[in-house]
């Protein structure tokens, strides 16, 4: 199984883990279209605020099985993706994006089952025409992404992985799901997760 296959086979919360909480992006950068998950090197784009003609430059570069990473600033006022881009985006075989910014047509893009993350929603669509770079560092959900860095985005969140440590992470990521696994069959035998965890102490402090 390839390294991809086996990112998508882990949760964001065990790669969250496996890195310490290093790595995930704003709680408010959610899943658009539910049960999705995406895994795949991210190709960056650094946007103005409301310039979606930068998203369009990326859609001409980007390569399939790349997740789009969009820094719009945390900014709200205009889309930056939308039904037809999804549409184009799908076409191409780009894995998902990922917005700092907000983007529009959720029934559209929920129909063609197009997998997007972003931090808000709104009708109006971004009309600045100045357009940003691709394929740079940049900063989204608070996250700083380079390019070929890795993303992992389910419908708890995104979280990013420094391309040079996918293989570790994934390795750690695995091995924090196997441990919870003998904790939750501990759980089903009768034990509590607080004296599993070692937790009681702290709980009921000594005197």
């Amino acid at each position: 199984m390839s390294l991809n296959e086996r990112l998508k086979q882990v949760a964001s919360s065990a790669v969250s883990d496996s890195q310490k909480s290093f790595g995930p992006m704003h709680a408010a950068i959610k899943s658009i279209v539910p049960g999705k998950v995406v895994a795949g090197p991210a190709f960056t784009v650094k946007c103005y605020p409301g310039a979606i003609i930068t998203v369009h430059k990326a859609l001409l570069e980007a390569k399939a099985g790349d997740v789009i990473v969009v820094d719009g600033e945390a900014d709200d006022r205009g889309a930056l993706f939308g039904e037809l881009m999804s549409l184009q985006a799908q076409t191409i075989g780009i894995a998902g994006i990922v917005i700092d910014g907000p983007c529009r047509d959720l029934n559209g893009v929920r129909e063609l089952g197009f997998p997007v993350w972003s931090r808000f929603v709104t009708p109006r669509v971004g009309s600045n025409r100045r357009v940003g770079d691709t394929q740079i560092p940049v900063s989204c959900g608070g996250v700083v992404v380079r390019p070929g860095d890795w993303i992992l985005a389910d419908d708890d969140g995104v979280v990013v992985i420094p391309g040079e440590k996918l293989e570790e992470v994934v390795a750690a990521a695995e091995a924090v799901e196997v441990k919870e696994r003998k904790i939750a069959e501990r759980i089903r035998s009768g034990e509590l997760i607080a004296d599993i965890l070692g937790m009681r102490d702290a709980i009921y402090p000594k005197s």
